[in-house]
């Protein structure tokens, strides 16, 4: 239910919902779209919530979704820390994220304790500041220039709790004041007390000697580089402190990253409770993304019923079409009524293109909607809780398990029958279509019985075989027959009678009580844009069909009378 036939997000019910301002809110919302809530409890708390933040004139809750804008993906980044592969920085941005919140959550809380009143708003920012507070102490050990830049040697301000470093860096500046406390040496023997040591392209402490002066450059000493002016020298002592301090300096790195390891790890331990508090706020993402949508939809709060099976809608309409419209509001809204003690089948037929698919996927999705804890669509609507909505629809095959397409729907159609119960919805999209009438009919038939009289659970059953609306005499109590309303404008036959147009219909996409006698398929055909000649054959032959079946059942019923009466008013009747 997450993505169309195209793998997009774009028409379907997420697409619709959300309006999340963040990564982990986003993700979240998936899922609760694909996992409802079986909870009255849970749902109702949710409503609650949504409701206040749609009638709440209170300042708080505007701050609270400004603090959502813009903020990093929380919820990766502890993963990526928890799991020891984040960067200095993203340490760093996390880190610094959840700080800020904590102390902008902190400062809303006389706010947030007056003025709100949902249970659920409450309990959700009340204990976030608690359960970010860790962050912060992690926040105090950084150098933030030091984190920005990847430099793990400079990350850490205070060594106290990080005496491998400490004493590492206090053996560096040892070797160091040795070696700046040779140059003393060096000034007496080059005879230059303001000589200095110098740093090029990153070889440090170089002694500079003019080229002239070069015979009093001891023989020992070691010569780096020289320009057309000066050498650049170092003595033996600088060597040996030049060698230690880079292996100091190499141990210092392999240290770092070690302690680094170690640091991560601490910060890894409050993961599960700095999760909790991204969670709460992914929470209140989802929440303002509901009321948003309502508010814009003018959506209704459904009522949750509790050990009651009904699908009771009033007005309702399909969410993801009429946000396709958009302002346009030509969506033909239509009512459900379906009971699980009562008329718990919906038969449904009518032309083809005629809206009964979408139809009944409005009903499963103003359901879903319902038990997520949404608004809907609909003037008014009562959900009982349903444990699972069951779909069969549209054509197509397996090949890779070796399964047409009439055999992957009669796989589906018999795994509903097995987990379907009565508290379930199940909604069957023309079954039996991939095989022959008779077949279909009989597979079709027999199917939506069990579903009606052995499973009793509430379904929507769409389909072209007249047939199947029979099943409203023998289950009266339980089942309903009902079409999507058209205007049909019969065309007129030529005077030979020979050349016959199809029909043309004009649907109303609204459900109405009764059977449809026909499906009205070249209508379809001729929006379908097949050639004229091709549908004035097809019109004729349906025409001829028609009559030939016709005849049958007049002589069949001919065959079953018994008096002479009888058989006088069947011929009236067929003249």
């Amino acid at each position: 239910m997450l993505k169309t036939t195209t793998g997009s997000v774009k028409g379907s019910l997420l697409w619709v919902l959300d309006h999340t301002q963040t990564p982990f809110g986003n993700r979240l919302l998936r899922k609760w779209v694909s996992q409802p809530l079986k909870s009255v409890i849970d749902i109702q708390a949710r409503q609650e919530a949504v409701a206040e933040m749609l009638c709440s004139e209170s300042s708080v809750l505007p701050s609270l979704q400004s603090l959502l804008t813009r903020l990093p993906d929380l919820e990766r980044g502890l993963c990526s820390i928890y799991h020891k592969k984040c960067s200095t920085q993203e340490f760093y941005l996390i880190t610094s994220t959840l700080s800020r919140l904590s102390a902008e959550l902190q400062a809303l809380m006389p706010a947030i304790q007056s003025q709100l009143s949902s249970a659920l708003l409450k309990n959700l920012l009340l204990d976030t500041p608690q359960l970010l507070s860790p962050a912060n102490n992690f926040l105090k050990v950084l150098d933030e220039k030091a984190a920005k830049t990847g430099n793990k040697t400079e990350m850490f301000v205070v060594l106290t709790d990080f005496p491998v470093i400490r004493n590492r860096k206090e053996e560096i500046q040892s070797v160091l004041s040795d070696i700046m406390e040779h140059r003393r040496e060096v000034r007496l023997m080059l005879k230059n007390p303001s000589l200095d040591y110098t740093t090029v392209s990153g070889q440090q402490f170089l002694i500079e000697v003019k080229n002239s002066l070069s015979s009093i450059v001891p023989a020992d000493w070691v010569k780096v580089n020289s320009t057309k002016v000066v050498g650049r020298y170092h003595t033996p002592f600088i060597v040996e402190k030049h060698r230690c301090l880079q292996q100091l300096r190499e141990q210092l790195v392999i240290d770092c990253n070690h302690e680094w390891i170690n640091f991560l790890q601490l910060f890894g331990d409050h993961y599960y409770i700095l999760r909790k508090a991204v969670c709460h706020l992914a929470t209140m993402d989802c929440l303002f993304s509901l009321a948003q949508v309502a508010k814009e939809n003018n959506y209704c709060r459904p009522e949750i019923l509790e050990d009651k099976s009904q699908i009771l809608i009033t007005a309702g309409k399909h969410p993801v079409i009429t946000s396709l419209m958009g302002d346009e509001d030509q969506y033909v809204p239509n009512d459900t009524h379906l009971q699980g003690d009562g008329k718990r089948a919906m038969i449904i037929t009518g032309p083809n293109m005629g809206g009964k698919s979408s139809y009944i996927r409005q009903v499963a999705l103003v359901t879903i909607m319902a038990q997520l804890g949404s608004f809907v669509p609909a003037r008014e609507a009562s959900v009982g809780i349903v444990d699972g909505i069951y779909v069969r629809m549209g054509a197509s095959d397996n090949i890779s398990r070796g399964r047409s397409t009439f055999m992957e729907e009669l796989v589906e159609a018999s795994d509903i029958l097995a987990r379907a119960t009565s508290c379930s919805l199940v909604i069957l999209d023309e079954l039996g279509r991939g095989t022959s009438t008779h077949d279909g009919i009989a597979i079709a038939y027999a199917t939506l019985e069990s579903f009606i009289r052995d499973v009793k659970c509430m379904t929507l059953f769409v389909t072209h075989y007249p047939p199947l609306c029979e099943l409203e005499h023998l289950h009266p109590q339980n089942v309903g027959n009902y079409h999507m309303a058209f205007l049909l404008n019969e065309p007129e036959s030529t005077s030979d009678g020979e050349e016959v147009q199809p029909e043309f219909i004009t649907f109303l996409y609204q459900l109405i009580e009764g059977a449809a006698a026909r499906s009205y398929g070249l209508n379809v055909a001729r929006l379908a844009e097949i050639p004229e000649s091709i549908l004035r054959t097809a019109a004729f032959k349906s025409k001829e069909l028609e009559a030939l079946v016709n005849s049958r059942r007049l002589l069949s019923d001919a065959w079953s009378i018994t008096n002479k009466e009888a058989l006088l008013d069947w011929r009236k009747c067929s003249l």
